[in-house]
């Protein structure tokens, strides 16, 4: 694995504690979409809807309290979508020697959930 010596792109999220992810916590749907596949639909819920909804909004900083990879795993493993772990050098905020951002590959949009009624 590579350590870029660059800094992260710009719209980097650093995540301290899950109030620091988008408040969505309740089931949802979400289409994934990869080059030469089928799009697939997936439901996710609780601290793992909040981290796929941050990486829907851009790449996140690794290295939380809140154990993002935790959450990145099964979205991986589980249900398929496509996360990347970018290394960098030098955190200048936390004094690591290296740290990783995940960023969304798969194509990741939310399915309306229609009303029971």
């Amino acid at each position: 694995m590579t350590i870029k010596k660059s800094k992260p792109p710009s719209n980097t999220r650093r995540v301290y504690r899950w109030a620091d992810l988008p408040p969505t916590t309740s089931p949802a749907l979400y289409r994934v979409t990869d080059p030469g596949q089928e799009p697939r639909t997936i439901c996710v819920s609780k601290h793992t809807r909040q981290v796929l909804e941050g990486l829907m909004a851009g790449p996140m900083l690794a290295a939380s309290y809140c154990r993002l990879s935790d959450k990145v795993l099964p979205l991986r493993r589980d249900h398929g979508v496509d996360i990347r772990c970018d290394l960098y050098c030098d955190d200048k905020e936390t004094g690591r020697d290296r740290y990783g951002v995940y960023v969304l590959v798969s194509v990741v949009e939310r399915i309306e959930m229609e009303d029971a009624a």
